[in-house]
């Protein structure tokens, strides 16, 4: 009896010398497109140890989003020359935009390929009146959950005049675990002081003592966010059905 193994799928991508396969459940890893945070499924080149989120590894060049309906956003890959020459930021989120990301340059625009997954409404269970809006100005510069000061884009309640954290959309971090143990299997978890720092790792010394600068491994909270958010889409808890509601894995 001849025994058929499971069909495996690759991906060429622009940024890697080497084929890319699909892998399932790998656990951590920082993305070798975008360099933030993954967890879980990536396209990988077992031979070199390079990642790619599943969405960087095949997400369009050119994107139309609600989030800069001005002009469609361009995906662009910038080395680390170009990163130290000049810095980016995600203007969703507030972290660093490095290598893969979309970009308007006419507006100085940028935006990390996950983050253009949020969802541009959702429903917030103790303001179900209206929808909430992602939007990048609100009426106030506090979140109404938790009272912090919100230094991204937020969700907000337009007719209301209510701001909310993306990461405060669901109130109850029990229910966001139990949905994700339900629909994706055990998660990482963060601590809330972990929001609004970049993470950085230490550096390292090369083979000629010299200290190198350290690779940001940064978008632990906006794949959290994700995670709590998407989650809501696919389980039809939190967040409202739109067209463009991100439907993909990480």
């Amino acid at each position: 009896m001849s025994s058929l193994r499971p069909e495996q799928h690759t991906v060429h991508h622009f940024t890697h010398i080497h084929s890319l396969t699909k892998v399932d459940g790998y656990g951590e890893f920082t993305c070798g497109g975008c360099k933030t945070f993954g967890f879980g499924k990536t396209y990988r080149c077992s031979w070199c140890d390079y990642n790619l989120h599943e969405h960087c590894a095949t997400c369009p060049p050119t994107l139309f989003s609600f989030m800069h309906p001005q002009h469609d956003l361009q995906l662009v890959f910038r080395g680390p020359e170009q990163t130290h020459h000049e810095k980016r930021m995600c203007n969703i989120c507030d972290e660093p935009a490095e290598g893969l990301f979309y970009q308007c340059h006419p507006c100085g625009f940028d935006v990390h390929p996950l983050c253009t997954q949020l969802p541009q409404h959702v429903i917030h269970v103790p303001h179900a009146a209206h929808h909430l809006e992602l939007s990048h100005w609100g009426a106030s510069s506090a979140c109404m959950v938790c009272s912090g000061a919100i230094r991204s884009w937020r969700y907000k309640c337009g007719p209301c005049g209510l701001d909310v954290h993306m990461e405060c959309v669901n109130t109850s971090a029990a229910s966001v675990a139990t949905i994700q143990q339900r629909c994706y299997g055990p998660q990482p978890h963060y601590h809330p002081s972990q929001y609004y720092h970049p993470y950085y790792n230490h550096g390292y010394t090369n083979h000629q003592g010299q200290v190198q600068e350290s690779t940001p491994s940064i978008g632990r909270r906006m794949f959290s966010i994700l995670m709590a958010l998407t989650v809501g889409v696919i389980c039809n808890i939190v967040a409202a059905p739109v067209s463009d509601a991100f439907t993909g894995g990480f």
